[in-house]
């Protein structure tokens, strides 16, 4: 391979795999060096000393630059990842909507898609630690990422885990009791409920004999 370099500030402008180019005005010919990187071309230096051309590679900077471009791929990668569950993200909000579905649904798309998210983000910090350029450039990665899948209910389903004497019961001495009133409204006033984040107000029920020992746990199961 030939490198092609500008007299001028002695600037490499290109290469090429054509062993009869000829020079020509404010343009001279080099063999390029030993492992020549195309893709690093803009971190290759040339020094001319007592008439001899010398190149070499920037590593720094052409370390940094294999980094970022490197990243940039496993974005634009993780983004087609991402982009090809849309179909199942739609399929999955149209079935809840219709009262096919359920948040169930919804919420395992979208703990796949995060862990594509967390997969590309490991991914990068993984790309950012090394210290070769090779290795950067034929970095791999996978969606590996644990993420487990949300348990959540709608207002409707977790109300539908109370008794009718329950519900009835709560909302009574709600009426008297402003830390139970504010419980109440925040569950009205919810889309949905995290089970594990009714814990307290469950467990404050029982203490307060409005639902039964042992009932938290079994609304929560």
């Amino acid at each position: 391979m030939t490198l092609l370099i500008i007299d001028s500030g002695n600037q490499i402008t290109g290469y090429t795999q054509d062993d009869y180019l000829q020079a020509w005005e404010g343009v001279r010919l080099a063999p390029a060096p030993d492992g020549f990187n195309p893709a690093l071309l803009a971190h290759y230096m040339v020094k001319v000393s007592k008439g001899k051309t010398t190149i070499t590679l920037n590593t720094d900077s052409a370390l940094a630059a294999a980094k970022a471009a490197r990243c940039s791929q496993i974005k634009e990668e993780a983004a087609r990842l991402i982009a090809a569950t849309d179909w199942k993200k739609q399929r999955a909000n149209e079935r809840d909507a219709a009262g096919w579905g359920s948040l169930a649904d919804i919420d395992a798309v979208l703990a796949e898609r995060e862990s594509i998210r967390r997969s590309s983000d490991a991914a990068e910090l993984a790309v950012n630690a090394l210290t070769d350029i090779n290795a950067v450039q034929a970095f791999t990665w996978s969606v590996d990422a644990a993420v487990p899948v949300p348990n959540r209910l709608t207002r409707g389903q977790f109300l539908d885990r109370f008794t009718k004497e329950e519900r009835a019961a709560i909302l009574a001495a709600a009426e008297a009791n402003a830390s139970l009133k504010d419980w109440v409204m925040r569950l009205e006033n919810s889309d949905w409920i995290k089970p594990i984040e009714a814990t307290p107000g469950l467990q404050a029920l029982e203490i307060a004999g409005l639902i039964q020992p042992g009932r938290a746990a079994a609304i929560l199961a």
